[in-house]
């Protein structure tokens, strides 16, 4: 309201001048919030202070109300999501091929049978005049070393001398691979030194051994089994790598 219009309206209405004009503190915030709205960095509500007519102060007022409103509908979505604490797991199948299955090679910790070996052995110990007991239950140090020269005077004559070793049927109970009972044709045999007659399940390659390695280790008497997982083409270094499985 300008200061004529002021005048002319105090003389038509005889009413005191000063009561028109607005209130100096109305008129000062008026003016902050109009230079807040010119200088402000938030879009629309410049282009509203700025709006010469109605019209383009509608739009200006309309538009800052409709990409308000998505704003703070994407913020509380934002908000929601964050406190949903949503997770995503990914699980991806990969089919691969069928592995090997390794060979397993077990031997009896004692490298003979005691029960077939020992009256054999002491009829030969007798007959080179090296023994004169007939105790059968036990076997003196003193003749051990004597083992190596009986199996090898086995050898020279051509007598066999598996029955002096365990069968595969005397040191396993039971085998199952893939659900199916294992035949015995699925073990190779061979020989060690330590002890004795040895089987290698799943093994690529056929052991033509002829002879006994001979060695100043004659074994152990003790029960238990040896065991040793190795590859199907490795020849098994059983009495470096084997472990001992004890019964009980």
């Amino acid at each position: 309201m300008t200061d004529s219009t002021i005048k002319h309206i105090a003389t038509v209405f005889p009413i005191d001048a000063k009561a028109l004009e607005p209130d100096p503190k109305f008129r000062r915030r008026r003016s902050i919030i109009r230079e807040f709205s010119l200088n402000t960095s938030t879009h629309g509500i410049p282009g509203i202070a700025r709006s010469q007519n109605i019209h383009n102060r509608i739009f200006w007022i309309v538009s800052t109300l409709i990409f308000t409103g998505i704003m703070l509908f994407f913020i509380v979505e934002s908000m929601k999501a964050y406190f949903n604490y949503p997770t995503q797991t990914s699980v991806s199948f990969i089919v691969e091929r069928s592995q090997a299955f390794p060979a397993v090679s077990i031997c009896n910790f004692s490298p003979i049978r005691f029960d077939n070996f020992i009256e054999p052995f002491l009829n030969f110990t007798k007959s080179r005049n090296l023994t004169y007991t007939n105790d059968t239950s036990t076997i003196s140090i003193e003749l051990v070393p004597y083992i190596t020269e009986f199996v090898q005077n086995l050898l020279n004559d051509s007598e066999p001398v598996t029955s002096y070793f365990f069968p595969l049927n005397s040191m396993l109970i039971s085998c199952l691979y893939n659900g199916q009972r294992c035949q015995a044709n699925d073990f190779i045999p061979f020989f060690s030194s330590s002890f004795g007659r040895c089987y290698t399940f799943n093994a690529k390659m056929k052991l033509n051994q002829s002879s006994v390695r001979s060695t100043t280790d004659f074994g152990d008497v003790s029960v238990g089994m040896i065991a040793m997982i190795h590859d199907n083409t490795e020849l098994p270094l059983i009495e470096v790598a084997g472990i001992q499985l004890e019964p009980g």
